[in-house]
């Protein structure tokens, strides 16, 4: 009896991965698929270990808080200055949240969107998120790397951006498909070797 325990004391952990990386995978090829560029933090976020960290610009032209301020404020209630503040701070603390693209080819097409008020005729793919002081999170922001290459790869993205490809699929779970850099590893490590050497001459 405890040798059969043990058993499934293992295998537990193992069965639970292997479902959870399936999951994944089968979310990847459900979905449709996007590109949306990033930009690294400056600096590096030293605990991210062996993750690149990003913003994704996820396209609307206002900010997610600036978005749920003007959804719940009307000029017609003649608010208090006070009130006003009140308001803004609220819109600025964390709410479920949606963006709607229209053309999933344009993320510049994407605009904020309750969700539970989807406008499915217009609303042609959707993110789901979480909207706090002004940053979406979707649960993309970062990219798992080698420890080898993590450094250049942070720097990469940092100074020239990326492309984020990922898969959405029907109920807006995002997932990362790739991280695409503008230039390679080798290419970037010749450039800063170059670089070094020219500012290194007399």
């Amino acid at each position: 009896m405890k040798q059969w325990l043990l058993i499934a004391a293992l295998a537990f952990p193992i069965l639970g991965l292997g479902g959870l990386m399936a999951l994944k995978a089968y979310d990847q090829r459900a979905g449709i698929e996007m590109t949306l560029p990033v930009q690294g933090f400056d600096p590096r976020d030293i605990l991210s270990g062996r993750y690149v960290t990003y913003r994704v610009d996820y396209g609307p032209e206002d900010r997610c808080s600036e978005y749920l301020f003007a959804q719940n404020f009307s000029p017609e209630r003649q608010d208090t200055a006070q009130e006003k503040e009140d308001l803004r701070y609220e819109s600025l603390e964390k709410h479920q949240l949606c963006v709607c693209y229209p053309d999933p080819a344009d993320p510049r097409s994407a605009y904020w969107s309750d969700c539970a008020n989807l406008d499915r005729s217009r609303c042609m793919v959707h993110i789901r998120g979480e909207c706090e002081w002004n940053n979406f999170d979707a649960g993309i922001e970062r990219f798992y790397v080698p420890e080898t290459q993590a450094n250049a790869y942070d720097q990469i993205v940092r100074e020239k951006g990326a492309d984020l490809v990922i898969k959405v699929n029907s109920e807006g779970k995002a997932s990362i498909v790739d991280l695409k850099l503008p230039v390679s590893i080798e290419e970037w490590e010749k450039q800063k070797s170059e670089e070094n050497s020219n500012s290194g001459s007399p």
